[in-house]
């Protein structure tokens, strides 16, 4: 596509980075504390705390994510009664099913509400539709591969599993869990390094761009790939992740080809070809960023999403859409990104023109749940704009922040933009104070809507009525 698809962020400095971060952390945290019971540790650490973030849990039932943290684990471990490794865990409460009460008019036909996208920018992605015929498969099983380069000068580390193993396994659940169990990741992973051919100084790459915008990055590749080859086998893999040794400063920020790339889809491995790969570099090490958000989010192109807003910009929808940043605190996907991708079911979209809605009420239930029900509502306002909403809650994917994650988002859909530019828009946010987060991200605005709130967008109202499992809205003519 000629332009970079990572996104990331220059808050300033490195010095304002880590006061955001220290900001939502208490100072027993960052220095080390032992405590008496569970009760004043949730006091700093509100769901305890683990060993590492593969610690699982022993006792019964879902718990919320605990921060990973040795050192306070270890100076805590009295307090892990059960040895699974994680002291104060705190369980997830039961939920008792609520009916999900039906609009007060029925939808229209969903077809109505897929927009055609008409940006200039449409390309190898599309923001919008018709539907983005896929290079590369974007539903069924598929495999991918996860494998450690390193190099002459550079050894890697001997236990790599440590810090790739929890990061895999969130992968495959993320996008089992935004494609509605329609997409499923299965890792292959090689258990030794693949030692490239040249020292690490002949593959620097200190930016993030695609391959053939990097002069070392077709080179990167192809040797990597040559150097896993009689290691490896390619047979039926979809994407090649690879890793680098834990502390190397050789690749900055990253380096990612797509099904596109004229390098990628010429190298054949004995198996066969893969349709794209990803290189996490030393800004993937950084406080509160992950692997598992960064390979999301480049495969997501690979399947034809587009990056929402700039890639080297903040702006407000970074926060609620993985594919608009990875460090982004909520790391969803939105609703329309989902419906574009074809990951939502029609009964699982409402339809209706906003010229024929008459004091309209409807459920929402949350986006990411199991739970069956509408996940998105999508009022067309003009021929190429449309309000969107859908209803978000905290996830085990989601970062932690100044702020509870669950309510409604509503935000507006403009199909002249796309990839690059700011097609979602988010809409209200108006004198709240902003959200911070332990994410490496900027600070950003509390858009959701809560019970009681009420936002009015070309002449037409979203409030809130009412919160519990679900979100029951009124949407009229203001």
């Amino acid at each position: 596509m000629g332009k970079r698809k990572l996104t990331l962020f220059k808050i300033s400095s490195s010095t304002l980075l880590l006061s955001l971060l220290l900001s939502l952390i208490p100072a027993t945290q960052a220095e080390g504390a032992s405590y008496k019971s569970c009760l004043d540790m949730r006091k700093v650490f509100k769901y305890g705390v683990a060993l590492s973030s593969s610690a699982v849990n022993k006792g019964s039932g879902p718990i919320f994510q605990p921060r990973a943290q040795a050192t306070i684990y270890k100076q805590n471990k009295k307090l892990d009664t059960d040895r699974d490794n994680i002291v104060c865990e705190l369980p997830k409460p039961k939920t008792v099913a609520v009916p999900v009460l039906p609009p007060s008019q029925i939808s229209e036909n969903v077809d109505l509400c897929k927009i055609q996208e008409v940006s200039a920018s449409r390309g190898m992605t599309g923001a919008g539709f018709p539907e983005w015929d896929s290079l590369t498969a974007k539903n069924g099983t598929v495999k991918w591969a996860l494998i450690p380069i390193d190099f002459p000068d550079l050894p890697g580390e001997k236990n790599f599993r440590s810090r790739i193993d929890n990061e895999t396994k969130l992968l495959s659940e993320w996008y089992e869990t935004v494609s509605g169990g329609k997409f499923k990741v299965e890792w292959v992973i090689l258990n030794k390094w693949a030692t490239l051919a040249g020292n690490s100084k002949d593959y620097a790459i200190p930016f993030s761009v695609n391959v053939n915008k990097a002069p070392d990055g077709p080179k990167l590749f192809k040797d990597a790939m040559t150097a896993a080859d009689p290691l490896f086998d390619f047979t039926n893999i979809q994407t090649v992740n690879f890793i680098l040794p834990k502390g190397q400063t050789v690749i900055g920020e990253s380096s990612q080809g797509f099904p596109w790339d004229q390098v990628v889809k010429e190298h054949a491995t004995k198996e066969g070809r893969i349709s794209s790969y990803s290189i996490p570099g030393q800004f993937f090490d950084g406080p509160g960023r992950t692997y598992w958000s960064y390979w999301a989010h480049e495969f997501g192109h690979a399947i034809g999403l587009p990056h929402v807003g700039s890639s080297r910009e903040w702006s407000d929808m970074h926060a609620w859409d993985l594919m608009g940043s990875q460090d982004g605190p909520s790391r969803e996907l939105s609703g329309w990104l989902r419906f574009i991708a074809g990951w939502l079911e029609p009964d699982q979209v409402y339809c209706r023109d906003a010229s024929t809605v008459e004091n309209l009420k409807l459920s929402l239930v949350p986006l990411s749940s199991r739970d069956k029900g509408l996940k998105l509502a999508v009022v067309p306002v003009s021929k190429t704009k449309a309000l969107v909403m859908e209803s978000r809650r905290d996830t085990k994917f989601s970062c932690p922040g100044s702020i509870s994650r669950n309510g409604v988002l509503v935000y507006l859909y403009d199909a002249t933009l796309g990839h690059n530019e700011d097609f979602l828009k988010p809409i209200g946010g108006m004198g709240r104070p902003e959200q911070f987060n332990a994410c490496g991200s900027p600070p950003g605005k509390d858009f959701l809507l809560r019970a009681g709130d009420r936002i009015v967008f070309e002449g037409i109202a979203v409030e809130v009525l009412k919160q519990s499992g679900q979100e029951r809205l009124l949407i009229s003519k203001n």
